[in-house]
């Protein structure tokens, strides 16, 4: 019977530490001293519409990134926006931030969508973007604000792509060139980048972020990795009270 107990209490672990699925810490955001969010000369004004009334400007945010609130332990963190109408809404450069829940970008994005298979899509489309075009995006105002309005066709116009009808239209014609391009050479990329997101579910705006990978100087856990850290300790504070 103990051992029973036991198989069934390491399986639990097991399952905790492999999924992750629904695993979620706070953190805190803040701009930069200078770049007003976005990155100088990264950024692009009237590039595109949403749902026909959106125009500004699309590109590279600046932010900072810390674990801990209040906190003088902030890093650098190069992202994008998630929701394509949701204003922008971090902390002043300088201050504590606002938090944010880092999550897994496939629980994020079950939660929004209405089947787990566009969930998946989506998630799947990021992930290769990323992996691929992100560095490169960050090079220009035209690349930096292409990115973006890829992923928010990928987020919001997910069952068709057309950067010409739907909730994402994009009106620069070197801008929509160039998102038509990456999106046609996904079909050959094989690298899909490991991503979460900071979200700030129904209140603001969300982000995408890289577990020390692109467009950051640290390395801060997934979700995933909470979880197996907490599964461990689960598991040793069993064994030890046996």
């Amino acid at each position: 019977m103990k051992n029973n107990i036991k198989r069934q209490i390491l399986l639990a672990c097991a399952v905790l530490a492999i999924s992750g699925s629904g695993q979620a810490t706070t953190v805190y955001l803040r701009d930069t001293p200078a770049s007003g969010h976005f990155v100088p000369g990264l950024s692009q004004t009237g590039v595109g519409s949403i749902s026909n009334s959106w125009s500004g400007r699309a590109g590279t945010l600046d932010f900072e990134l810390s674990l801990t609130s209040p906190s003088t332990d902030f890093f650098s963190l190069l992202t994008y926006c998630i929701d394509p109408v949701r204003t922008l809404a971090v902390g002043p450069s300088g201050g504590n931030g606002t938090s944010f829940t880092l999550m897994s970008m496939l629980d994020y994005f079950t939660m929004y969508t209405p089947a787990v298979s566009s969930a998946t899509t989506t998630t799947s489309n990021i992930q290769k973007l990323w992996a691929n075009a992100f560095a490169d995006s960050t090079t220009t105002s035209t690349k930096a604000a292409a990115f973006q309005f890829l992923l928010w066709e990928y987020i919001a116009d997910s069952a068709t792509f057309n950067l010409d009808s739907g909730v994402v239209k994009v009106t620069d014609a070197a801008v929509k060139a160039q998102a038509i391009a990456w999106n046609s050479a996904m079909a050959n990329w094989t690298s899909s980048a490991n991503l979460s997101v900071l979200s700030g579910y129904n209140t603001k705006q969300s982000f995408i972020y890289a577990p020390g990978g692109s467009g950051t100087n640290e390395n801060v856990p997934e979700p995933s990795t909470y979880a197996m850290i907490g599964a461990g300790l689960l598991c040793l504070g069993y064994f030890r009270r046996k």
